[in-house]
């Protein structure tokens, strides 16, 4: 037992008690823009009176005008008595039927220690089989709370020296506790490299890292995580269709969510040439040049961030047009028109970032 870690993740956060904080992710707090934030984790059990604790440690991303504090609390006893009533601690705690003042006041009586502002904490001189926690943050401002971390041994070799040295909470004890946690920090990135290698679960930055192993470039910011991750799943099946109309459309479907339409010069040329068809600037265009057709709608920083990494899947002289559709009317079986009908094109004028104007539209002072 006295080896054993606590993580605290998902399981243990929605069952909290939590103000001015949401579950963002696994194990991950994100701190609202609240005054006052409150964590109040449930007991930890160690299911053995007297128990030791070692050491409590997190990831806490605040900004200079908030400040940090930490509760910690060790017992052997899970209930509370005001005389006539007897109260389930952890209920109390990490209920609302008290106000946040009043879980203050248990935790001050019962003699907790308070931290201000660390995120590494020595538990040496608390023991008890259960540990209650209770992370403050005060201050205007966001942030982000994660990788919560509380460790029954906090040392590891200490039992390597003679008996004489084992003196806890002692300086030897404490100065040993440098390397300890150094120590435990490489353990902890070890057991997450199969995580990190797995694409199924490997964050954003290693998917990047990932796409350039395969000669893919994803940087920029403006993929989701899990459009990078079907890329990167799918990164050597799309080299080895490089430079084909297949892949082209395929890293579309995978990019925009929806198929695009493809049209290569050569194959509508003879269309052009006879007048059947005109399309303002394909009629421009080399043979060598895709014209892609695209009905969702991009604004101008899209269009050049999906240019450039379809551009990496396309051969060497072929240049890319991205053309947006624009929205077409329908007749259902229900219309009905008389001779004096007429569908007319629609004349528009869009005055925002994607302003757009049709030849019957005249601006007048």
């Amino acid at each position: 037992m006295a080896g054993i870690t606590y993580t605290i993740k998902n399981n243990r956060l929605k069952h909290s008690g939590l103000y001015g904080m949401e579950i963002a992710g696994e194990g991950t707090l994100s701190l609202n823009r609240e005054i006052d934030r409150h964590l109040y984790l449930p007991a930890i059990d160690s299911a053995e009176e007297g128990a030791s604790w070692g050491r409590i440690s997190f990831d806490c991303d605040i900004t200079e005008n908030m400040v940090l504090y930490v509760h910690v609390l060790a017992s052997d006893d899970d209930r509370i008595s005001d005389g006539d009533t007897v109260y389930d601690l952890d209920k109390l705690l990490c209920g609302d039927t008290i106000s946040d003042s009043e879980k203050k006041r248990i935790f001050e009586y019962a003699g907790a220690k308070r931290i201000v502002d660390k995120d590494d904490i020595l538990l040496y001189d608390l023991t008890g089989q259960y540990l209650y926690v209770c992370i403050d943050i005060i201050g205007d401002g966001e942030g982000s709370l994660k990788n919560i971390r509380i460790d029954r041994l906090g040392d590891n070799f200490m039992d390597t020296f003679p008996a004489i040295y084992r003196e806890r909470d002692g300086f030897f004890h404490r100065f040993l506790s440098v390397f300890s946690t150094i120590y435990n920090d490489f353990e902890v990135e070890i057991d997450e490299l199969p995580r990190l290698l797995d694409i199924e679960t490997a964050p954003p930055e290693m998917l990047m890292a990932y796409g350039r192993w395969i000669g893919l470039d994803l940087s920029g910011d403006y993929l989701s995580t899990e459009t990078m991750r079907t890329l990167v799943r799918e990164g050597y099946k799309l080299n080895r269709m490089k430079g084909t109309r297949a892949c082209l459309e395929r890293v579309l479907e995978i990019v925009l969510g929806e198929r695009a339409i493809i049209l290569e010069q050569n194959t509508i040329r003879s269309y052009l040439e006879d007048g059947e068809i005109s399309v303002g600037t394909l009629e421009d265009s080399s043979i060598y040049d895709v014209n892609i057709l695209v009905k969702k709608k991009l604004s101008d920083t899209d269009r050049h961030q999906i240019l450039y990494l379809i551009k990496q899947f396309v051969p060497l002289r072929s240049r890319i047009h991205l053309i947006r559709l624009k929205d077409s009317g329908v007749l259902d079986t229900d219309i009905y028109m008389d001779m004096n009908a007429v569908l007319a094109e629609e004349s528009y004028g869009v005055f925002d970032e994607d302003m757009e104007m049709d030849d019957d539209i005249i601006l007048d002072e």
